[in-house]
């Protein structure tokens, strides 16, 4: 087909009679960081942040904030050993250095863990995690760092993580 043909697109059934299409179904604003859309109201926010740092040592180094709706957890403990789990079962070597309670900058209770695992022979990485549960829905703010990073920019880093602060649900 040239550049200039069109074929138009393949025609959908019309929907079943117990079924509302998407351009009549109620819509919500999604805000997101610098944008908004209309979202249906059975479509699911599942955000995820990366918000970039430096490249300093062999690594780029980033804070990412993950948004879970509905955990299972019911409790904040219970949300941080769901996750930690999660980490060592998926980085393989993986080992929990440090894990204690902390308060955010605006009081909240929070969860912080620090793992070390090795990506090569030749690399270890510490990662630092910070866990928030706001109602069902869990937050999870994730930094790595080398040895070296660890002690030059890990103090800012978590400093940044934090200062995190959840809008809260309604809002």
């Amino acid at each position: 087909m040239s550049a200039t043909e069109y074929t138009p697109r393949q025609q959908h059934p019309p929907p079943a009679p117990n079924q509302v299409p998407h351009q009549e179904r109620p819509k919500i604003l999604f805000q997101g960081n610098s944008f908004t859309l209309n979202m249906y109201e059975d479509w699911q926010d599942e955000t995820l942040y990366t918000i970039l740092g430096p490249v300093t040592d062999g690594i780029q180094h980033n804070v990412n904030v993950v948004m879970n709706r509905d955990v299972p957890a019911p409790t904040l403990v219970d949300f941080a050993d769901w996750n930690v789990a999660s980490v060592e079962e998926e980085l393989k070597g993986c080992r929990v250095l440090k894990r204690e309670q902390v308060k955010l900058d605006n009081g909240m209770p929070a969860i912080k863990a620090i793992f070390r695992w090795y990506p090569s022979e030749a690399m270890r990485i510490f990662q630092e995690q910070i866990y928030v549960l706001v109602g069902t829905t869990g937050f999870t703010l994730t930094a790595s760092f080398t040895k070296k990073t660890r002690k030059t920019l890990g103090p800012s880093v978590e400093r940044m993580m934090l200062s995190f602060t959840p809008r809260q649900a309604g809002k």
